[in-house]
């Protein structure tokens, strides 16, 4: 599923692609994502130029002139593609975006649990997707102070804490994984019992590894590509995640895996207790 660094990646590579261009037909496919797309997507965007590209968590915002909102969401297996040319509506194509110099935007997620939507709202944190998220961790206010404070009033383990779009957003379970192996904390840890000094450490780590990948354009296992369709290169620098019972880089002893809220948690069982 892609996370915050694989969306970060797509917005900094349409910023240089589609800033300043202007749609001149949209074409849907009819089939519903997570919700049905909206009779009024089409006519929404078209005529409108594409203003500024922004993400917020997971979410890709296309700013248009005239002021209105196109709000992405990639799902599990959705894919952002940037062609030089018109492309035919394929199997699993949602949405096609054409521009006035006939390059277009390709919506493709098979697995259908992504969005499209458009807003004509004032200003975006009007729109409900967006006004329900938490802090994004690259942001200046994502610090040691302000976490650690809400850390203590909360009786989760730390990786499910962590992977609530409602209190941090655009963490996913890649980066969660590598975070906590960064920092030393075991993800099972109740927050409340977290110190001070382990919240900055955790604050650093989270940066970090997120830092990292976004500068290896994202992690790639099966399902993201950029814009252009290549695959991200920061699987190559993970230190736990998916690497079940190979050796720590640290200490040398055998990565775990174990399950947290339906989900695979690796760890290494020694530098994270």
């Amino acid at each position: 599923m892609p996370e915050m660094p694989e969306v970060e990646t797509l917005a900094r590579m349409l910023r240089t692609a589609v800033v300043g261009k202007r749609i001149s037909e949209v074409q849907v496919s009819g089939l519903s994502l997570r919700k049905p797309i909206s009779d009024l997507f089409a006519a929404s965007l078209g005529g409108r130029a594409i203003r500024e590209v922004v993400r917020r968590g997971k979410y890709l915002i296309l700013e248009l002139e005239p002021k209105a909102f196109w709000i992405i969401h990639l799902g599990m297996s959705g894919r952002l593609l940037y062609r030089s040319t018109a492309q035919a509506m394929v199997r699993h194509v949602h949405a096609m975006v054409r521009f006035a110099d006939s390059t277009c935007l390709v919506y493709r997620d098979p697995r259908r649990f992504g969005l499209l939507a458009v807003y004509e709202v004032p200003h975006s944190g009007h729109i409900p997707e967006l006004r329900a998220l938490g802090k994004d961790p690259l942001s200046r206010g994502f610090h040691g102070r302000w976490f650690w404070p809400l850390l203590q009033k909360s009786r989760q383990d730390i990786k499910s804490f962590l992977l609530d779009q409602r209190k941090v957003a655009g963490l996913g379970n890649i980066y969660v994984c590598e975070a906590l192996f960064l920092a030393r904390i075991h993800p099972a840890r109740r927050c409340r019992t977290l110190t001070c000094e382990e919240t900055a450490r955790l604050v650093r780590s989270i940066r970090a590894v997120l830092r990292l990948a976004i500068h290896n354009h994202g992690t790639s296992f099966s399902d993201f590509l950029d814009s252009n369709g290549r695959p991200g290169k920061n699987q190559k620098y993970l230190k736990v995640f998916q690497r079940e019972q190979q050796r720590c880089v640290r200490c040398r002893s055998c990565i775990k895996r174990m399950r947290q809220g339906n989900r695979s948690t690796f760890y290494c069982p020694e530098c994270q207790r």
